[in-house]
C-alpha cells in the first residue's frame, strides 16, 4: 500500500509566514538572541523554529524526524529572506522542545494562533 503523503501549497506558507511574521511584529514579540543571559546565540531565530511548529501541526508530522525532513523540503519558502543552511535535527528537535512543541502535543500557541488548525 502507497504511503500516504502530506502536501501544502508553497502560497500558504508563503502567506501564513508573512502574515505570522506581521503579527509578531504588531504585538512586539521579543525575540531572544541567545538561550539564558550568558547562552549561546541563537542561529536561526526563534520566529522561525515557531513558524516549522506551525507547519508540522498543518501537515500533522508525527516525529521529530519527520519535522526535520519537512523543514529540509521547505527550506527554501521557510527561510526565504535570510543566509541560512537548513537546521539540523538535532538542533531543530532541542529547540521545539524549548518552545514546548512534541510531536502529538503542539505548542498551546499555535491553536490560540491557528483555531483552525485544531
Amino acid at each position: 500500500m502507497p504511503r500516504k503523503a502530506n502536501k501544502i501549497s508553497t502560497r500558504w506558507i508563503r502567506e501564513t509566514r508573512e502574515a505570522f511574521r506581521d503579527f509578531l511584529d504588531e504585538t512586539n514579540f521579543p525575540d531572544p538572541e541567545r538561550l539564558g543571559e550568558r547562552g549561546p546565540k541563537f542561529k536561526y531565530p526563534e520566529w522561525l523554529i515557531m513558524f516549522i511548529a506551525i507547519l508540522s501541526v498543518k501537515l500533522k508530522v508525527k516525529s521529530y524526524v519527520q519535522i526535520h525532513k519537512m523543514t529540509v523540503k521547505y527550506w527554501d519558502i521557510i527561510a526565504q529572506g535570510m543566509d541560512l543552511s537548513p537546521i539540523s535535527e538535532k538542533q531543530l528537535r532541542d529547540r521545539l522542545k524549548k518552545i514546548r512543541h512534541f510531536p502529538g502535543d503542539p505548542a498551546a500557541f499555535i491553536f490560540q494562533l491557528f483555531p483552525e488548525l485544531e
